[in-house]
This record gives C-alpha cells, sequence and structure tokens, in this order.
C-alpha cells in the first residue's frame, strides 16, 4: 500500500515555476511560428480566390496547380529553417516539452491536410466539396489544444471561429460561394492571428 507524501511549499514553489516557464517557452515557440501562419493563411486563400475567379471566368488558370503551388510555397517556408541548419551542419537543442507537443500537434495537423488533399485529388473527390469542412475541423482542433499548451483564452475563440466555419463551408459545399468564404476563414482565423502573435511579441520586446 503507498502512502502519498505531502509536497512542501518549496516544491509547489518548483512545480508552479516549472509550469511557468514550459508555457512562456510554448508562448515563445508560436511567436517563432507566427509567420507561418501568416504566409500559410495568405497563401491559402490567394489559391481559393484565385480558383473562384477561374471559375468564374474572370481568369484563366488551372485550380489545381494554384492549389499546390500554394502547398509547396507554404512547406517550403515552414521547413526552411531545418533545411538552412542541415546545410550549415549545426545541431538542433533538445526541445522542450511544451515546444514539442506543439511542434508535433501543428505538424500533425498539416500532415493530415496534405495526405488528405493528395488522396482526395487522386480519387477525384473534389467536387464533393467535403474537403474544406474537414480542414476547418482540423485547424479547430490545432488551434484549441495550442489555446491550452499557451494559455491563451483567445486562441479558443478563433478554435470556435473554425469551427463555426465548418459547419458553413459544409453547408456551402456545392456551391462556388465556398472557396472565397474559405479564403476570408483563412485570412481571418490564420493570418490575422499570426499577425497578433507577431505584433504582440514586438510590444513585449519593446
Amino acid at each position: 500500500m503507498s502512502v502519498e507524501v505531502p509536497m512542501t511549499d518549496d516544491a509547489v514553489r518548483e512545480e508552479i515555476a516549472f509550469i511557468r516557464r514550459a508555457i512562456e517557452e510554448g508562448r515563445g515557440y508560436v511567436t517563432g511560428w507566427s509567420g507561418d501562419m501568416m504566409v500559410w493563411g495568405v497563401l491559402i486563400a490567394a489559391a481559393y480566390l484565385g480558383s473562384y475567379a477561374t471559375r468564374r471566368g474572370w481568369w484563366a488558370a488551372d485550380p489545381d496547380w494554384l492549389c499546390w503551388g500554394a502547398v509547396a510555397i507554404g512547406w517550403l517556408y515552414s521547413l526552411h529553417r531545418i533545411a538552412r541548419r542541415m546545410m550549415a551542419g549545426s545541431t538542433w537543442p533538445t526541445p522542450r516539452p511544451m515546444v514539442q507537443a506543439v511542434r508535433m500537434l501543428w505538424l500533425a495537423c498539416g500532415i493530415v491536410l496534405t495526405t488528405l488533399a493528395v488522396a482526395v485529388s487522386l480519387a477525384g473527390e473534389w467536387n464533393r466539396g467535403w474537403y474544406n469542412a474537414v480542414a476547418c475541423g482540423v485547424m479547430g482542433i490545432g488551434f484549441f489544444g495550442s489555446s491550452f499548451l499557451f494559455n491563451l483564452g483567445w486562441m479558443r475563440l478563433v478554435a470556435v471561429g473554425w469551427w463555426a466555419g465548418e459547419l458553413a463551408t459544409f453547408a456551402l459545399r456545392h456551391r462556388l460561394e465556398v472557396l472565397p468564404l474559405s479564403a476570408a476563414l483563412m485570412l481571418l482565423l490564420l493570418a490575422l492571428p499570426g499577425f497578433v502573435l507577431m505584433r504582440n511579441a514586438g510590444s513585449t520586446a519593446a
């Protein structure tokens, strides 16, 4: 039979300090990732708007090329730090648990959305229109989980916005209006939060 040993005041203070450091490290990471949020939000929004313009007959372009071009540029931007370190031969520092959790959360979201997009494209399922709703749901999961890891309550509102967008894009899945709506979601719920994080980081540094 095990007996729980009560924590001393020093142990409690050390645990609280550890939690605070972990949260600050997580916030530092997401601040560094804010540029990725802005780039991805603008790129995917541009792809949606370009596809909408093409389908309306306002512009002659291949929607598939617009989509995959935006995805390729986004991944190149997000992975450029890794490539730069590999070329320089520098080693990666051991990531803190909070940073690792955040990194893996968003990497998983990105892998799910990219592989699902490839599967949908190969199967010719784009016309069914359900992918946009799924993408909104996955983005909501990413922001909802991040809100607790970073202790940033406003991110939960962003997650709710994504889940509301999930319902809206599913309702409009067979209409062209889903494309500008999806573009607006990318700008308001991905690029804009990235801008806010970057600006807050600048204000804190000043």
